[in-house]
């Protein structure tokens, strides 16, 4: 009897050490997913995808003016006046920051989409609440 009491309470504390674990990681895993930040939270699926289709459409207006922009060469000609090669300066230099410009609008719809993409990926992660909660139990 002395035995099967001694291996009951083994048991026991072994559970009750899982518990404690798991809770701990749970806690864990839950602050540091909590701790992300995820500016569209706020916003419905609908709104979301309606954003995302109104970044991809202006990212692609964009992306054809960027290559547009990045394809014009200079026309100027070496050995003219100096009047003639700072004005073909002043153009070149004018083209180089338009198409920076660009570059940096297309950048920041893309990282956008991506934005957006992440929440609606998170949105349908958290859908399965079991896997969740399992989720967050038991990874490491």
């Amino acid at each position: 009897m002395a035995r099967g009491e001694g291996s009951s309470k083994m048991l026991l504390l072994v559970l009750i050490g899982l518990i404690g674990a798991g809770g701990y990681n749970y806690h864990r895993n839950f602050t540091a997913e909590t701790a992300v930040p995820r500016p569209y939270k706020g916003y419905s699926v609908e709104d979301l995808e309606a954003l995302r289709g109104a970044y991809e459409n202006q990212s692609a207006a964009v992306q054809e003016r960027y290559e547009q922009a990045r394809n014009v060469r200079a026309s100027g000609s070496r050995g003219g006046l100096i009047d003639e090669n700072v004005r073909a300066f002043e153009e070149a230099q004018r083209r180089s920051t338009r198409s920076r410009s660009l570059g940096q609008a297309l950048s920041m719809n893309q990282a956008a989409v991506s934005e957006i993409e992440t929440e609606l990926s998170l949105r349908q992660a958290e859908a399965d609440v079991v896997k969740l909660h399992l989720k967050r139990l038991l990874t490491i």
